[in-house]
């Protein structure tokens, strides 16, 4: 673990690769009592430069194995392309640091056992970015069951509806994104938010079917997917839509005695409950109760999109906080090992067998 030092400073974090999730992980750093952004890595020294600046990080670099034995880091967030991500992390850790690398962790499984087996071997922490179980609405819900609450989970629904077939997306054939080469294709980047969130409700999976299909006329080999999951404690439906519009990130919790349903992208949070009282006199409550949830959420949306912040990106700055907590004590890591290996297994299980 990393011991604060002298100088007060928790630990000394580094990031590879600045590229539009690497701004949320710098200034979520910024943030961090005791945490000092190091240096900061990418090919191009224009973007590596602006980032230090922005960021306030001692120093820049176009090659990491040179930033990694100049700075010799506590932290590495690796933020590349997902096809990077083995080789940087095992770099990493083999200078003795410890990895929050962005989701997909690796491309295969077998990678992700690798990476495992070393960090354990060298006792480092490897983590992989599963933000959304530390949003608001879902630590709401996770507190719901602790309490319970919600009575025992019966079944999760997770899906996202996100419009990623234009060029602003993963479909310009002009510059085919990295995540293309994965079996899954950009829905492949998707998939460990999806199986990170059924793990949390459900447990490790027993049975997992996934259906993957092609509706537009795209570079992209898949653009739908659905999976039903079975868990060692409940069930749990999946789905990413490309089609489906607004664009919306669903979680559901179905409860012996509450359903819970969040937006992740809009802090949209509610419950049906059962309530005491007359039957029918239930789904008015409940819709009142609904209703100002949903009027206070649309007006808290609008008013984080002036204050700026992190936005969606809430689940990303609790976890990192927790993270480096957690490097400093004895408290346990928000995110273990066993878990990335587990919703890893999920995510391999639900993978496509051939592209379409």
């Amino acid at each position: 673990m990393v011991a604060e030092g002298v100088s007060g400073t928790l630990a000394r974090a580094v990031l590879i690769g600045a590229g539009q999730i690497a701004r949320q992980h710098l200034g979520c750093l910024e943030s961090i009592p005791g945490v000092e952004i190091a240096a900061v890595c990418d090919l191009s020294p224009s973007v590596a430069r602006a980032a230090a600046e922005r960021h306030r990080a001692k120093t820049w670099f176009t090659d990491y194995k040179l930033m990694l034995a100049e700075v010799r880091p506590d932290v590495v967030h690796v933020t590349t392309p997902p096809t990077s991500h083995f080789r940087l992390a095992m770099d990493s850790l083999a200078m003795d640091a410890h990895v929050i690398v962005e989701k997909p962790a690796t491309i295969t499984l077998a990678e992700v056992e690798q990476l495992l087996a070393r960090a354990s071997d060298r006792r480092r922490m490897l983590l992989e970015d599963y933000n959304y179980l530390y949003s608001a609405a879902t630590l709401e819900i996770r507190r719901l069951i602790e309490s319970g609450e919600l009575g025992a989970v019966v079944h999760v629904d997770v899906a996202i509806c996100l419009n990623i077939l234009g060029p602003e997306g993963f479909a310009d054939p002009n510059s085919p994104h990295p995540c293309l080469t994965m079996a899954g294709g950009a829905i492949a980047d998707f998939l460990p938010h999806l199986a990170s969130l059924a793990h949390c409700f459900i447990g490790p999976h027993v049975r997992a079917e996934a259906i993957w299909r092609k509706r537009s006329n795209t570079i992209l080999p898949y653009d739908e997917f659905r999976a039903m999951v079975d868990g060692e404690r409940a069930t749990a439906s999946l789905s990413f839509s490309s089609a489906a519009q607004p664009d919306a990130f669903w979680l559901r919790v179905y409860g012996e005695r509450v359903l819970a349903s969040a937006n992740l992208f809009e802090k949209r949070f509610t419950t049906e409950r059962l309530r005491p009282g007359p039957k029918p006199l239930q789904p008015l409550r409940n819709g009142l109760e609904e209703g100002r949830a949903i009027r206070n959420a649309a007006v808290g949306t609008l008013w984080r999109k002036f204050r700026g912040g992190p936005g969606s990106y809430d689940g990303l700055y609790e976890l990192l906080r927790r993270t480096y907590r957690a490097l400093g004590t004895t408290e346990a890591m928000p995110v273990s090992a066993q878990q990335v290996l587990e919703v890893n297994r999920l995510v391999d299980a639900l993978k496509p067998v051939r592209q379409a």
